[in-house]
């Protein structure tokens, strides 16, 4: 008699590998880190990494979409507080981000950013998905930038859907440049421009 899937563990165990593969590949590379890595570190015996993904490469469309998830998610949260305006839920967003670089010494970076510069020529899967995921955080901002008046990011020439692809590319742009001198300031320099007040 075949046994029986534990489905509670088996869902705490393939999200407690998701969980070290997010760690990993935005502390180390894609291509850096081995399966075997990842089962190490979730605790998981070895070989058994196939009883929950087809392939790494599933397994780091399934990284990516958790991280996108808790972003979008992130946002969204913010997106409904009503007890501030759409400027400042916007800030409060980019502020947060800011708080937890600086926690963790302005380094790794944005997954999505890290994993789009390593193999983004080359498994054409992961751009697809990445791509998409953008897409989905870009529009979410440019529903946002609707809400706003008076030019409040300095962007009122464009429409919000160019607006919000100028924040969010200016956005990963800071955090590129953040995760190469190792500092602050573009995070600075970014919320400087974009909200003054």
């Amino acid at each position: 008699m075949a046994r029986t899937r534990d489905e509670q563990k088996f869902t705490q165990c393939r999200n407690s590998l998701i969980e070290v593969g997010q760690e990993l590949f935005i502390t180390s590379s894609f291509n850096n880190v081995g399966l075997n890595d990842i089962l190490k570190h979730a605790g998981i015996p070895k070989g058994s990494f196939y009883h929950y993904f087809e392939s790494k490469e599933d397994f780091a469309l399934q990284v990516v979409e958790q991280y996108h998830k808790e972003n979008y998610a992130a946002l969204e949260i913010l997106l409904r507080d009503d007890s501030l305006t759409v400027y400042l839920q916007l800030k409060a967003f980019f502020a947060n981000s800011v708080d937890h670089f600086s926690d963790i010494g302005y380094c790794q970076g944005c997954l999505m950013a890290n994993l789009s510069q390593e193999i983004a020529d080359v498994n054409e899967n992961m751009r697809s998905k990445i791509s998409e995921f953008s897409t989905q955080m870009v529009d979410q901002v440019s529903e946002c930038l609707q809400k706003l008046e008076n030019n409040e990011l300095n962007l009122g020439h464009l429409r919000p859907c160019e607006a919000a692809q100028v924040l969010m590319n200016s956005w990963m742009g800071a955090i590129m440049k953040m995760k190469l001198e190792k500092s602050r300031e573009p995070l600075d320099v970014f919320m400087k421009f974009f909200f003054s007040h």
